[in-house]
Protein backbone atom coordinates (compact mmCIF):
# COMPACT_ATOMS: atom_id res chain seq x y z
CA UNK A 1 0.00 0.00 0.00
CA UNK A 2 3.29 2.30 0.54
CA UNK A 3 3.89 2.01 -3.16
CA UNK A 4 0.27 2.79 -4.16
CA UNK A 5 0.61 6.36 -1.79
CA UNK A 6 3.90 7.42 -3.09
CA UNK A 7 2.51 6.48 -6.45
CA UNK A 8 -0.32 9.00 -5.80
CA UNK A 9 1.64 11.54 -3.97
CA UNK A 10 4.21 11.85 -7.43
CA UNK A 11 1.23 11.73 -9.69
CA UNK A 12 -0.81 14.49 -7.98
CA UNK A 13 2.57 16.81 -7.69
CA UNK A 14 2.79 16.12 -11.95
CA UNK A 15 -0.58 16.79 -12.47
CA UNK A 16 -0.68 20.09 -11.17
CA UNK A 17 2.25 21.02 -13.34
CA UNK A 18 0.24 19.25 -16.71
CA UNK A 19 -3.38 20.79 -15.78
CA UNK A 20 -4.49 16.92 -15.62
CA UNK A 21 -8.30 15.89 -13.98
CA UNK A 22 -7.29 15.55 -10.19
CA UNK A 23 -10.16 13.37 -9.44
CA UNK A 24 -8.62 10.98 -12.26
CA UNK A 25 -5.73 10.79 -10.96
CA UNK A 26 -6.18 10.33 -7.48
CA UNK A 27 -9.26 7.02 -8.66
CA UNK A 28 -6.33 5.91 -11.11
CA UNK A 29 -3.63 5.87 -8.75
CA UNK A 30 -5.63 4.12 -5.60
CA UNK A 31 -6.45 1.62 -7.56
CA UNK A 32 -4.27 0.51 -10.43
CA UNK A 33 -2.37 -1.63 -8.57
CA UNK A 34 -5.84 -3.41 -7.18
CA UNK A 35 -5.13 -6.56 -9.20
CA UNK A 36 -1.26 -7.12 -8.20
CA UNK A 37 -1.49 -9.38 -5.55
CA UNK A 38 -3.96 -11.96 -7.98
CA UNK A 39 -1.35 -11.83 -10.62
CA UNK A 40 1.62 -12.15 -7.94
CA UNK A 41 -0.11 -15.31 -6.73
CA UNK A 42 -0.21 -16.98 -10.23
CA UNK A 43 -4.57 -16.35 -10.55
CA UNK A 44 -4.20 -14.04 -13.44
CA UNK A 45 -1.17 -12.85 -16.27
CA UNK A 46 -1.94 -9.27 -15.91
CA UNK A 47 -2.84 -7.15 -12.96
CA UNK A 48 -3.40 -3.86 -15.09
CA UNK A 49 -6.64 -5.65 -17.49
CA UNK A 50 -7.95 -7.32 -14.27
CA UNK A 51 -7.54 -3.97 -12.06
CA UNK A 52 -9.15 -2.13 -14.86
CA UNK A 53 -12.49 -4.02 -14.70
CA UNK A 54 -12.25 -4.12 -10.82
CA UNK A 55 -12.02 -0.37 -10.63
CA UNK A 56 -14.65 -0.24 -13.04
CA UNK A 57 -17.27 -1.72 -10.70
CA UNK A 58 -15.64 -0.39 -7.58
CA UNK A 59 -15.69 3.48 -9.15
CA UNK A 60 -19.54 2.63 -10.43
CA UNK A 61 -20.54 1.56 -6.65
CA UNK A 62 -19.13 4.50 -4.88
CA UNK A 63 -20.96 7.35 -7.44
CA UNK A 64 -17.59 8.06 -9.16
CA UNK A 65 -18.82 10.38 -11.83
CA UNK A 66 -20.00 8.24 -14.68
CA UNK A 67 -17.96 10.72 -16.93
CA UNK A 68 -14.48 10.03 -15.69
CA UNK A 69 -14.89 5.97 -15.19
CA UNK A 70 -13.75 5.27 -18.31
CA UNK A 71 -10.62 7.85 -18.21
CA UNK A 72 -9.72 6.02 -15.11
CA UNK A 73 -9.98 2.51 -16.46
CA UNK A 74 -7.52 3.51 -19.06
CA UNK A 75 -5.38 4.76 -17.16
CA UNK A 76 -5.07 1.49 -14.82
CA UNK A 77 -4.88 -0.69 -17.97
CA UNK A 78 -2.19 0.84 -19.58
CA UNK A 79 0.23 1.51 -17.01
CA UNK A 80 2.35 -0.82 -17.90
CA UNK A 81 5.13 -0.19 -19.92
CA UNK A 82 6.07 -4.03 -19.88
CA UNK A 83 2.91 -4.92 -21.92
CA UNK A 84 3.95 -2.07 -24.56
CA UNK A 85 0.83 -0.04 -24.02
CA UNK A 86 1.73 3.22 -24.65
CA UNK A 87 -1.03 6.16 -22.91
CA UNK A 88 -2.27 8.33 -24.82
CA UNK A 89 -4.18 10.78 -22.17
CA UNK A 90 -2.07 12.99 -19.79
CA UNK A 91 -3.62 11.47 -16.85
CA UNK A 92 -2.61 7.74 -18.10
CA UNK A 93 0.93 9.15 -18.90
CA UNK A 94 1.10 10.46 -15.49
CA UNK A 95 -0.09 7.18 -13.76
CA UNK A 96 2.56 5.64 -16.32
CA UNK A 97 5.45 7.94 -15.03
CA UNK A 98 4.69 7.75 -11.44
CA UNK A 99 4.35 3.94 -10.73
CA UNK A 100 8.05 4.15 -12.77
CA UNK A 101 9.58 6.92 -11.04
CA UNK A 102 8.79 5.25 -7.60
CA UNK A 103 10.88 2.42 -9.06
CA UNK A 104 13.81 4.51 -8.65
CA UNK A 105 15.98 5.90 -6.14
CA UNK A 106 16.80 6.13 -2.45
CA UNK A 107 13.42 4.02 -1.37
CA UNK A 108 13.46 1.49 -4.68
CA UNK A 109 17.09 0.43 -3.44
CA UNK A 110 15.66 0.04 -0.06
CA UNK A 111 12.91 -2.05 -1.18
CA UNK A 112 14.90 -4.14 -3.19
CA UNK A 113 17.53 -4.86 -1.00
CA UNK A 114 14.87 -5.77 1.47
CA UNK A 115 13.28 -8.15 -0.82
CA UNK A 116 16.18 -10.07 -1.51
CA UNK A 117 16.85 -10.82 1.94
CA UNK A 118 13.36 -11.42 2.94
CA UNK A 119 11.10 -12.71 0.14
CA UNK A 120 10.40 -16.12 -0.67
CA UNK A 121 10.23 -15.62 -4.24
CA UNK A 122 12.80 -12.68 -5.21
CA UNK A 123 15.30 -14.05 -1.85
CA UNK A 124 19.33 -13.81 -3.30
CA UNK A 125 22.49 -11.97 -2.12
CA UNK A 126 23.04 -8.30 -1.66
CA UNK A 127 25.82 -8.37 -3.99
CA UNK A 128 27.52 -11.32 -5.88
CA UNK A 129 30.97 -10.25 -7.72
CA UNK A 130 32.16 -11.75 -10.74
CA UNK A 131 34.24 -14.61 -8.67
CA UNK A 132 30.61 -15.79 -7.25
CA UNK A 133 28.81 -18.73 -8.24
CA UNK A 134 25.61 -16.79 -7.86
CA UNK A 135 24.59 -14.67 -10.82
CA UNK A 136 21.41 -13.04 -9.44
CA UNK A 137 21.34 -10.49 -6.78
CA UNK A 138 20.07 -7.44 -6.02
CA UNK A 139 22.67 -4.87 -6.97
CA UNK A 140 22.54 -6.91 -10.20
CA UNK A 141 18.79 -6.12 -10.49
CA UNK A 142 19.42 -2.30 -9.64
CA UNK A 143 21.92 -2.04 -12.62
CA UNK A 144 19.59 -4.66 -14.75
CA UNK A 145 16.62 -1.94 -14.10
CA UNK A 146 19.08 0.80 -14.82
CA UNK A 147 19.94 -0.72 -18.43
CA UNK A 148 16.05 -1.26 -19.25
CA UNK A 149 15.08 1.34 -22.12
CA UNK A 150 11.81 2.10 -19.93
CA UNK A 151 13.78 3.25 -16.96
CA UNK A 152 15.93 5.87 -18.79
CA UNK A 153 14.65 9.10 -17.75
CA UNK A 154 14.53 10.51 -21.92
CA UNK A 155 11.86 7.95 -21.91
CA UNK A 156 9.26 9.37 -19.40
CA UNK A 157 6.26 11.29 -20.90
CA UNK A 158 5.97 14.52 -18.81
CA UNK A 159 8.18 17.10 -18.13
CA UNK A 160 8.53 17.00 -14.56
CA UNK A 161 8.37 13.38 -14.39
CA UNK A 162 11.52 13.09 -16.90
CA UNK A 163 13.12 15.46 -14.30
CA UNK A 164 12.34 13.64 -11.07
CA UNK A 165 13.19 10.15 -12.88
CA UNK A 166 16.57 11.53 -13.79
CA UNK A 167 17.10 12.97 -10.48
CA UNK A 168 16.61 9.19 -8.68
CA UNK A 169 18.18 7.65 -11.49
CA UNK A 170 20.98 9.57 -11.08
CA UNK A 171 21.38 8.61 -7.52
CA UNK A 172 20.83 5.03 -7.65
CA UNK A 173 23.53 4.76 -10.87
CA UNK A 174 25.76 6.75 -7.95
CA UNK A 175 24.73 4.29 -5.46
CA UNK A 176 25.39 0.99 -7.45
CA UNK A 177 28.93 2.41 -8.51
CA UNK A 178 29.90 3.45 -5.08
CA UNK A 179 28.77 -0.29 -3.58
CA UNK A 180 30.55 -1.92 -5.98
CA UNK A 181 33.73 0.35 -5.55
CA UNK A 182 33.45 -0.16 -1.63
CA UNK A 183 32.59 -3.87 -2.06
CA UNK A 184 36.30 -4.04 -4.14
CA UNK A 185 38.33 -1.91 -1.04
CA UNK A 186 38.15 1.05 -3.95
CA UNK A 187 36.99 3.50 -1.47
Amino acid sequence: INHVFRVERIAKRIAKSENADIEIIEASCLLFDIARYIEDEGGIEDHAEEGSKIAKSILGLIGFPKTKINDVCYAIMVHRKSKGRRPKTIEARILQDADYIDALGAIDIARVIASSLQSKKYRSPIYADKNSKVTKSAIQYIIHKLKHPRMQPQNFFTKLGRKLAKERFSFSKEYVKRFIDEWNGKR
